[in-house]
């Protein structure tokens, strides 16, 4: 595996568990190219995640993430797209 597989299979699984821990349902039920929306996240647990973002991982992430990039797997590569952008 590859330092950005690994990367982006790390963050693909933190934004799991947190999606999860937020609607309260075990991080194995969550699918990862479903939209966060159809999960149960609403804009309030959105804006958990962005602080989550930043305290936990560093990243400063606009409000809106969580619908310009409905999905875990679009969040994750999409900030560690960013991160690679000098």
């Amino acid at each position: 595996m590859t330092a950005h597989a690994s990367e982006y299979q790390e963050l693909v699984d933190w934004l799991t568990i947190k999606v999860a821990g937020y609607v309260n349902v075990p991080p194995g039920v969550i699918d990862i190219d479903k939209p966060l929306a159809d999960c149960g996240i609403d804009s309030a647990s959105g804006l958990a995640l962005c602080v989550d973002l930043l305290d936990e991982k560093g990243f400063d992430v606009e409000t809106t993430i969580v619908w310009d990039y409905p999905t875990i797997e679009a969040i994750a590569a999409y900030l560690l797209a960013e991160r690679a952008v000098p």
